[in-house]
């Protein structure tokens, strides 16, 4: 055999096993070996299947914040959040799944590591650091929120306490206190006096009687007008009077004189 023979044959032989062996290794691969057991790759593959069904059709936070720049229903609006979250935690739980995985693999590099270190005195290796948790942001959920204004009575409050924001992630509604001072035992009373003054001026000038079957006004200023016209009157005569209703009809004397009573004693209740 001459050595050209000799140096084809020698080449034919490599390459075979050169090809045979890129098979072996694409086939471990495949297998997920030698670097990944058998449970880490069955782990990451279904981390990897989760994380793309959460992809298909995502719907984000900045859907739902159109939808509010728009001014959609809020019916609508929250149906759109409650998708937009319940994506996010799917999202969440196929990164928190993913993390354990690299957390279990980064943990035995830091015992392979920290081992070393303690024979190995004079030739230490780097201890890396497990990854961080993922966590949701709820700042972004909370900004598509239904705003709700909290109603205190500012001149009725005890206690003196900032403005703040509560946040509601069950019912998905932000509630904001105003800002309250503590008002003395005095101001308080001289508040409810007051309001109560202005109540009873508005129940005063609202009064109606009614006197066999006509309703009259029976404010301060329908009162006089009833007592001096039934003072010139004589017990036999009527005048035209304009009713509660505004319609038009004839009274008498009588009918005044009762109608006037009548109100100045719903006109002294109403002030007690």
């Amino acid at each position: 055999m001459t050595q050209a023979q000799t140096n084809q044959q020698a080449g034919t032989q490599s390459s075979t096993q050169s090809s045979t062996q890129s098979s072996t290794e694409l086939e471990a691969l495949a297998a997920g070996t030698p670097e990944l057991t058998a449970t880490d790759h069955a782990a990451e593959v279904a981390v990897a299947e989760t994380a793309h069904e959460v992809t298909v059709h995502e719907i984000t936070y900045q859907d739902v914040q159109t939808k509010m720049a728009l001014r959609h229903p809020r019916a609508q609006i929250d149906a759109l959040l409650q998708q937009a979250i319940a994506q996010e935690q799917a999202n969440y739980d196929a990164a928190h799944a993913q993390w354990l995985v690299e957390v279990a693999q980064t943990q035995a590099l830091i015992d392979t590591a920290m081992a070393h270190n303690a024979t190995n005195p004079d030739e230490q290796q780097v201890v890396p650091e497990l990854p961080s948790e993922p966590a949701i942001n709820l700042a972004l959920r909370r900004a598509c929120y239904k705003q709700s204004f909290v109603d205190v009575d500012l001149a009725l409050t005890t206690e003196a306490e900032p403005a703040k924001v509560v946040f509601d992630d069950d019912a998905l509604i932000t509630y904001h206190h105003p800002a309250t001072e503590a008002h003395s035992t005095e101001h308080i009373e001289q508040v409810k006096r007051e309001r109560f003054k202005a109540q009873r001026a508005i129940d005063v000038a609202a009064i109606t009687v009614e006197v066999e079957g006509l309703v009259f006004d029976g404010d301060e200023i329908a009162q006089t007008r009833m007592a001096r016209a039934a003072l010139v009157m004589d017990d036999t005569e009527s005048v035209s009077w304009v009713l509660a209703d505004n319609s038009q009809t004839r009274v008498n004397k009588a009918q005044l004189v009762a109608a006037c009573k009548a109100a100045g004693l719903e006109q002294t209740r109403l002030w007690m």
